[in-house]
């Protein structure tokens, strides 16, 4: 009987651990995608669904991002959990030590953050850091022989009419929800990266993720690299956690993500 409670005490720690790390330390994931149109390598990192969480292994992350040396940086989306002052200061905290790394900075809103109040005040405070907030508009700029065009997506009041694809450009779009790009059926794009599905938060060896938002049960698109018309598209598991910091098979993450030509 002692072996037995002693056992049970052990796997409960056992688990314990397990998912503290799975919810408060951050992943690094390594992502290749490839297109005809990359003439020479772009690297970027893509933050997502923060939610406002205390990454225990900060300043790692940023060292990790650091050695990987991206020529920008994207947010897309749910940065802060809800418009309170403790939650936009938790994810102020983490933009600011992001910034000692001297990248540009590209920032789109989630659901959270459109949803909630004081999103101004959050959108004063990333002006303030010098991040871009991009609002159903784009930025150009050139990056080894490439000309990036970057459109960031808001989330509820969608618009695509300052988006203006180009056959001679990397055309990007920033979207908190890949769902959205569905629904809205546009497909003339090189790559998408989203987040909001959390990868499922929990997930099942050969089942994937049970449930994600906005794709619903046992979705197709949970996380990861797809094809999707033309183009790629690439969904972040986030940084962070709904309702309950409990990630099951599914650690938080960032992605230090490669575009490359097609070999």
């Amino acid at each position: 009987m002692k072996n037995k409670k002693f056992l049970f005490a052990l796997g409960a720690l056992g688990l314990a651990i397990y998912l503290d790390h799975e919810a408060y330390y951050a992943r690094e994931k390594i992502i290749n995608l490839t297109s005809k149109k990359i003439k020479d390598e772009i690297r970027l990192t893509q933050i997502s669904d923060l939610h406002s969480n205390p990454l225990a292994n900060l300043d790692e992350m940023v060292e990790n991002i650091r050695d990987f040396d991206p020529h920008f940086i994207i947010l897309t989306g749910d940065i802060i959990d809800y418009g309170t002052d403790r939650k936009i200061e938790r994810s102020s905290y983490v933009l600011r030590k992001v910034m000692t790394l001297s990248k540009k900075v590209f920032l789109i809103t989630g659901n959270h953050e459109e949803r909630g109040p004081k999103l101004d005040i959050f959108l004063e405070k990333c002006k303030d850091l010098g991040i871009s907030y991009l609002s159903n508009s784009s930025v150009e700029f050139s990056i080894n022989n490439n000309i990036v065009n970057l459109y960031g997506l808001k989330n509820f009041e969608r618009s695509y009419t300052s988006y203006k694809p180009s056959p001679d450009k990397v055309n990007i779009i920033l979207s908190h929800s890949f769902r959205a790009i569905r629904d809205d059926g546009i497909k003339d794009f090189d790559f998408v990266f989203s987040g909001h599905t959390h990868g499922g938060q929990v997930r099942m060896p050969l089942v994937g993720a049970l449930l994600a938002p906005g794709e619903g049960i046992l979705p197709k698109y949970d996380m990861g690299k797809y094809s999707y018309g033309k183009g790629q598209v690439y969904i972040d598991s986030g940084l962070g956690n709904t309702f309950l910091p409990l990630r099951f098979f599914n650690p938080i993450g960032y992605s230090n993500i490669r575009l490359g030509s097609v070999v």
